[in-house]
């Protein structure tokens, strides 16, 4: 007998008609002669409003008690879904994340799954049982409620999937698949039938809102195939797996984007070999994420140090900056927002060197100036005006030809 993970995520769950249809395809699955294990998030914006709730109370409430709280809404979800699946006949139980025996590190809000222990739940499968669990939470060695941050429900499906052996763990949402870009903003956007764990990968980590990066990690580590679907449809989804045998006739496979994008750059930098090291031990300090840097040498005796930012984040930075202003030894701080990443990301763009200059070349011809660059072997990002987020995105889907099926060959 299989077993399979299904995940529900937040929107595939907001009501009680939404928890009916869930239970639909989970009956089914389990009909087909499956175990099943179902990870559920919270109910629609539940997170949203016990965040807002929190914060009437206080501005920077105790990460500790904010777990306890957060922690509650996918409770609520397990509950419900289970007594839905209980009044159609079948057997189910829920489980929250540290009865289901997930073991985290002590890190509140943010922590990572240390380990399984598969013990608890496995009776309940061997009895015909469909196990219902909580995302986005565990617990530390110590009796601690912890949450696992952004995503974390696609985390804990996807761990659950690799600690009990599963055959597949599929992650059940609002849309179809995983397409080349976001069909919202290019209509003429493709469901993609496959793409390799390393593609999913840089396009989770580029702002594609699919799946989160963590749980891509967590597939690719163990080897386990991921299908993205939808929870509304029987459509056929998107398998996320190991790099097909077939070489893609496309060098690009996808393009991913982000807004609300600031540039800070540090003029008149000591142009010394601790000067960077000092800058982003500062801000690493504060647990503040950059993304793409570029350093330019001035001189001899000094340099500029460029490297971007959540816009949100924007005021902390210069918080960080200015504290350390004598340490650093910079001459000038200037910031610039209201920009925009573009990426195009693609495992065939390792063996194919003129895909960044056609990307260059397409840009250039709509006048979108780029602004910085960052690359790897499998994909180039822009910084650019984020009034040219649209344009840019439109002439780089058709550039690379992404609307069109593709072809495969031995």
């Amino acid at each position: 007998m299989a077993l399979t993970v299904m995940k529900f995520g937040g929107t595939s769950v907001a009501s009680i008609e939404r928890l009916q249809s869930a239970a639909e395809k989970i009956i089914r699955k389990k009909e087909a002669g499956n175990q099943v294990i179902v990870v559920v998030s919270a109910m629609g914006k539940k997170t949203d409003d016990l965040v807002s709730l929190a914060r009437t109370i206080s501005a920077h409430p105790s990460k500790r008690e904010m777990d306890v709280l957060l922690s509650t809404g996918e409770q609520v979800t397990i509950a419900l879904l289970s007594m839905v699946l209980m009044e159609r006949g079948c057997k189910a139980v829920s489980f929250t994340g540290w009865q289901a025996g997930i073991k985290t590190e002590s890190a509140h809000e943010h922590a990572r799954i240390l380990s399984i222990d598969t013990s608890l739940i496995r009776p309940h499968l061997k009895t015909g049982s469909i196990v219902v669990v909580a995302g986005f939470q565990g617990v530390t060695e110590d009796g601690e409620i912890t949450t696992l941050g952004r995503g974390g429900s696609d985390t804990s499906a996807v761990a659950l999937a690799a600690a009990f052996g599963a055959a597949q763990c599929e992650i059940y949402t609002d849309v179809t698949g995983v397409f080349t870009t976001d069909p919202r903003v290019i209509s003429k956007a493709r469901k993609l039938k496959e793409i390799s764990y390393d593609e999913m990968l840089e396009m989770a980590y580029l702002g594609a809102g699919v799946l989160h990066p963590r749980a891509v990690e967590y597939a690719k580590n163990s080897h386990l195939e991921l299908v993205v679907r939808s929870s509304f449809s029987d459509e056929e989804g998107t398998v996320i797996k190991e790099e097909v045998s077939m070489e893609k006739s496309k060098s690009v496979r996808g393009l991913a984007f982000e807004k609300n994008v600031t540039r800070v750059t540090l003029l008149g930098l000591p142009n010394n070999v601790t000067a960077v090291s000092h800058v982003f031990d500062a801000i690493a300090a504060k647990q503040i994420n950059i993304d793409v840097i570029v350093q330019n040498v001035l001189d001899e005796a000094r340099t500029s140090l460029s490297f971007t930012v959540d816009q949100d984040v924007l005021s902390d930075i210069l918080n960080v900056l200015n504290d350390k202003e004598g340490v650093l030894g910079y001459q000038q701080i200037i910031h610039e927002s209201h920009l925009a990443k573009v990426s195009i990301v693609g495992s065939g763009m390792a063996s194919n060197p003129g895909v960044a200059a056609e990307m260059f070349h397409a840009l250039a011809a709509k006048g979108i100036k780029v602004k910085m660059i960052s690359t790897s072997e499998i994909k180039v990002s822009t910084i650019i005006d984020d009034d040219n987020l649209v344009p840019a995105l439109d002439t780089l889907h058709e550039t690379f030809h992404l609307a069109e099926e593709e072809s495969l060959s031995l």
